[in-house]
């Protein structure tokens, strides 16, 4: 198996195997097995997503899906859209989660219920298009209180501003 970071070069050739052969080392804690979480980002449409081995979370960015102080879907989004629906198709989710969210500029009286629009309008929008039956959506919004990357600069601010949808696979 190759394993690869985005921190360090390649790691080749690491073996994979069921042996029952145990190193001995007092100074090590017990060996655990823990997820693989992929994430990619879109530099193109500003979206990005995680995915662990049961889930996916989809990063949509607000400055592409609304204008500024807007939780009106602006025009060009269909096709990202009608793509997170084909994914939500595809995983035969029963529950997907819209979770709105701001940067800190402003306040929160404006960012918390401008999050929640935003998630809200995302949802509204996915349940139009999602064609399996039975699928509910939880809707929440954050204002700023989760934000991804640095408040203190532009580029940190924009990946802030967010939609974010996440079902189990």
């Amino acid at each position: 198996m190759t394993i690869t970071t985005p921190l360090t070069p390649p790691l080749l050739d690491v073996p994979i195997s069921e042996s029952a052969d145990r190193i001995e080392n007092p100074g090590l804690s017990e060996p655990r097995i823990i997820d693989i979480i992929n994430i990619s980002d879109n530099l193109e449409d500003q979206t990005g997503r995680t995915e662990s081995s049961d889930e996916v979370s989809i990063l949509l960015s607000s400055d592409v899906l609304f204008g500024t102080n807007s939780a009106e879907l602006n025009s060009t989004t269909e096709e990202i859209l009608q793509q997170v629906a084909r994914e939500i198709d595809d995983a035969d989710a029963d529950v997907v989660s819209v979770d709105g969210h701001a940067d800190n500029t402003g306040n929160e009286t404006v960012n918390l219920p401008l999050s929640r629009e935003r998630a809200e309008a995302v949802e509204s929008a996915l349940s139009e298009l999602v064609t399996n039956d039975g699928v509910t959506f939880d809707i929440e919004g954050h204002g700023s209180s989760d934000p991804i990357a640095s408040n203190e600069t532009d580029e940190g601010r924009e990946r802030n501003r967010r939609v974010s949808v996440t079902f189990e696979k």
